[in-house]
């Protein structure tokens, strides 16, 4: 393919690339050519600023109740559904999978400081890292109840609607 089409072809690519709709190879082509082509550098600017614009120019109105019911129902099914399959794949190495690697990480902190540094520096380092990660542990926990109480009082309408 010669160079002409090519930019011809990147050139149609641009209202896309500025939807962020392009992935993938098409997405590294366009961007490799953008980095030698200004007259494209510059249509993409314009294409996103149209887009911009049209987006602002849209009237806002709001969703039709029964609609918006339908939609909150279809998204809530969605969710539970997505929660029985995840539910599945856990296991107690997945759910502390993130203590162990800051674990780890503390325990690398712990080295590195005790190798360049006095050691207490690195005590110090790993104790405020234990302190932070109980803390974590403790909002993590709060959360959890905060979405299974969400949770319950969502199923109670549901029950009552």
């Amino acid at each position: 393919m010669n160079q002409g089409r090519q930019h011809e072809e990147l050139q149609g690519m641009l209202p896309a690339a500025a939807l962020e709709i392009l992935d993938g190879a098409e997405l590294e082509r366009l961007l490799a050519h953008l980095g030698g082509c200004p007259e494209c550098v510059e249509l993409l600017r314009e294409y996103r600023d149209a887009a911009a614009a049209l987006a602002l120019l849209a009237p806002a109105r709001g969703l039709d109740p029964s609609r918006a019911v339908t939609l909150r129902n279809r998204l809530m099914a969605r969710v539970q559904a997505d929660r029985g399959t995840h539910a599945t794949r856990t296991s107690p190495v997945d759910r502390w999978m993130g203590w162990m690697v800051a674990a780890g990480l503390a325990g690398v902190l712990l080295v590195h400081h005790s190798v360049h540094r006095t050691l207490d520096l690195g005590w110090l380092a790993a104790g405020v890292l234990t302190f932070v990660l109980v803390g974590l542990g403790i909002y993590a926990r709060r959360q959890q109840r905060r979405a299974a109480e969400l949770q319950q009082r969502e199923e109670l309408r549901r029950s009552k609607g």
